[in-house]
C-alpha cells in the first residue's frame, strides 16, 4: 500500500487508484469519535453522493476502502514500530544480553554413574536436563534419564539462587535422600540424584562473586 496526500488533504492508496477518489465521490468518509456521528460510521446515506469537510481536522477521521474491505487510516496515524523477539515474550537470560553469551555460574560433577567424573556446565538460565540433543545439560550415559526435560536447574540472576525443579517426569529425582516435587533451593555441594546417576552442585557465582558485582570487596 503506497498513501499520499491529494491537494484537499485526502490519503489514497496510489496502488489502488489513479488519482483521489475522495474527490471524486468514489469513497465514504467515516468518523472516529465525536459529534453525532459516533466511532467508525459512515457519512452520508448509502447512495448518496458523499460530501466532505476538508475545514475538519485530519486526525478525526479516516476512510472506508470498500474494494479492500478496510478503512484508511487518518493522516496523523503513526504505526508501531515491529516487536524483536525479545518483546513477544521469548525468555532472554539478563547475562546473557547483557555480555553477549551464556556467562558459567556453576557446574554439575558426576560422581556415580555411567558417565562417573564427567562435569557440566550451568549457565546463567533456565538449564533443561535430560539425554536428548537439545538439552543444555545433556546426560547421554544413562537411559534412566529421560531423553528431554527429566528436570531443570535455574539460576536467578536476581537473588543470585539456584534452584533444582522437576520435569515432565518427576519420578528419579532426588535431593540428598528426599524426592523433589517441586522448585528446591539448592546449596553448595548438594548431592543431585537423576535416574541411576549422582551430581555433586557446585556453584560458581556465589556470596563472594557473581557476574554483575565481581568479587565482594574483603573476599
Amino acid at each position: 500500500m503506497a498513501l499520499i496526500e491529494c491537494a484537499n488533504g485526502h490519503l489514497y492508496d496510489t496502488d489502488q487508484y489513479a488519482s483521489c477518489p475522495y474527490c471524486s465521490g468514489g469513497m465514504n468518509r467515516v468518523e472516529f469519535g465525536g459529534g453525532d456521528s459516533g466511532i467508525g460510521k459512515t457519512v452520508g446515506a448509502p447512495g448518496a453522493v458523499p460530501s466532505f469537510d476538508t475545514n475538519a481536522p485530519r486526525a478525526s477521521y479516516g476512510y472506508v476502502n470498500p474494494e479492500i474491505g478496510a478503512t484508511v487510516a487518518p493522516s496523523n496515524y503513526q504505526a508501531q514500530p515491529k516487536r524483536n523477539d525479545s518483546d513477544t515474550g521469548k525468555t532472554v537470560a539478563v547475562l546473557q544480553k547483557s555480555m553477549k553469551i551464556e556467562p558459567v555460574v556453576g557446574w554439575l560433577v558426576c560422581i556415580e554413574g555411567k558417565d562417573k567424573g564427567k562435569d557440566y556446565r550451568i549457565a546463567a538460565k533456565n538449564n533443561t536436563i535430560g539425554r536428548g540433543d537439545k538439552m543444555d545439560i545433556q546426560i547421554k550415559g544413562d537411559d534412566t534419564i529421560s531423553r528431554e526435560n527429566h528436570a531443570r536447574l535455574a539460576y536467578d540472576v536476581k537473588h543470585n539462587a539456584f534452584h533444582l525443579v522437576p520435569g515432565e517426569n518427576t519420578n528419579g529425582i532426588y535431593l540428598g535422600d528426599e524426592p523433589v516435587y517441586v522448585p528446591t533451593k539448592l546449596k553448595a555441594y548438594d548431592l543431585i540424584e537423576l535416574g541411576e546417576s549422582k551430581f555433586l552442585f557446585i556453584p560458581f557465582c556465589s556470596e563472594k562473586f557473581t557476574w554483575q558485582d565481581g568479587m565482594k570487596q574483603g573476599e
